[in-house]
């Protein structure tokens, strides 16, 4: 039996965005009123679809949850106070859904401190930035990464610059197709590459996803086929075990900063982890498991907790240069200059083209492979090394963090060639 709340003026429900999910999936509190009227928002909170109680409409008794009972009683709070403020309403204002935003917005994003109705796209991308970026709701799997937020921030700010220099009046209402290729067209003017004008693209839809499922935005153009993330493949280059020797043994001792740059650098290679967890590693991330030293990290961008075995060429690393300890932190940016010197004193020349397109226009240059070194190259280099080596995908992924074989192996740098040695090595082509 449906446990849903009935005011007067309509039916309050909680369901979940993909009842399918097999991640975290966002409880959405939907208000019915009238004929055809409906009103979506998103509580903040996420659950595993197994945890949610259809019926009751609430998390179930479920011990790894530590705060359920803390959501369960916000969702019947929100719908409480949400009851509360309609009754108060008079008869057109129960049927206006701007006035029924703002209640939700009021109650459910605690914003009682601001007056003012947010019903522009500015004005909802602005505060679902700032939202996610506090992130007033104690709970790990909502809160967004600080890449991410940067990431979005930029997209906004490409908004603003194409809505004042192309003067587009951009709000939800004109959201659609012509305004698609409008933009594309502005960012190609202004030498965006493909893949970034996709970054900007795939952020959007994800600003107006959340903003549709708030009840602020109802117009789905955007859901049309070819309004889609566009993207190109890149020449993203990876580090053989020999360019790693020479690298290694490459006396930098006369420029210092390439030499902390490397050192850095091959941390993050013997570790396979991404530059922000790499780079900056404290002496308290070193334990000891059964007589061996690992690094312990709780990645950056996923949150997961890995343990990495020290490899000997890293503790001799700390030890000739750093006092038994990691490397101090330096400004990515500068790795990613140093590297690329580093590299070409260790003569890792191999010639290489780059196609992409810039500004609509398609490019193509042959540089030498050391120009292309930048931080994250370290991690792709791990990655795709320790495959060719035989170690078993599995453990691979469980010290870079990524999630699915499918991810991984879009991820690593094998050739068909490479692919066809190590598969000659295996036991069905020895028999």
């Amino acid at each position: 039996m449906s446990k849903s709340i009935k005011p007067t003026s309509g039916t309050i429900k909680y369901r979940l965005k993909d009842g399918n999910s097999k991640k975290e999936t966002s409880i959405i509190l939907d208000y019915s009123f009238g004929r055809n009227n409906r009103i979506k928002f998103a509580t903040g909170y996420k659950v595993l679809p197994k945890n949610w109680d259809k019926t009751y409409q609430r998390i179930r008794a479920v011990s790894t949850i530590r705060n359920r009972e803390k959501v369960n009683s916000d969702l019947l709070n929100f719908s409480s106070e949400f009851v509360d403020a309609v009754s108060k309403l008079d008869d057109l204002e129960k049927q206006n859904k701007n006035v029924l935003k703002s209640l939700l917005f009021k109650i459910v994003r605690k914003n009682e401190n601001n007056d003012s109705l947010i019903t522009t796209f500015f004005e909802y991308a602005d505060d679902y930035i700032e939202k996610r970026e506090n992130q007033a709701k104690n709970i790990d799997a909502v809160k967004l990464s600080p890449i991410t937020i940067r990431s979005y921030k930029q997209t906004v700010n490409r908004l603003k610059e194409f809505n004042s220099r192309v003067n587009y009046n951009l709000d939800f209402d004109n959201i659609n197709m012509n305004f698609y290729y409008t933009f594309i067209k502005y960012l190609e003017d202004n030498n965006y590459s493909v893949n970034t004008i996709g970054k900007h693209i795939k952020n959007l839809v994800t600003i107006l996803n959340r903003a549709t499922e708030d009840g602020i935005n109802t117009n789905l153009k955007y859901k049309h086929s070819e309004f889609k993330m566009v993207s190109e493949e890149t020449v993203s280059i990876y580090l053989t075990e020999a360019d790693i020797d020479a690298l290694y043994k490459t006396d930098l001792s006369k420029t210092k900063d390439w030499e902390l740059a490397r050192d850095i650098f091959l941390i993050g290679y013997y570790t396979g982890q991404r530059v922000s967890d790499y780079n900056g590693i404290t002496k308290d991330q070193i334990k000891t498991f059964n007589g061996k030293e690992v690094f312990e990290f709780k990645q950056q961008k996923t949150s997961k907790r890995v343990y990495v075995p020290i490899h000997r060429r890293v503790k001799k690393i700390m030890e000739q240069r750093y006092n038994g300890f990691p490397p101090r932190k330096l400004n990515n940016p500068d790795i990613n200059e140093y590297i690329k010197e580093a590299g070409r004193k260790a003569e890792i020349n191999e010639q290489v083209t780059i196609q992409k397109t810039v500004g609509g226009k398609k490019t193509s240059e042959t540089v030498p492979k050391h120009k292309l070194i930048v931080s994250h190259t370290a991690r792709r280099s791990f990655c795709t090394n320790a495959y060719l080596s035989k170690m078993p995908t599995i453990d691979i992924m469980s010290i870079s963090g990524h999630s699915t074989e499918r991810e991984f192996y879009k991820y690593i740098k094998v050739t068909p060639q490479e692919r066809a040695v190590k598969i000659a090595d295996s036991a069905f082509f020895k028999n």
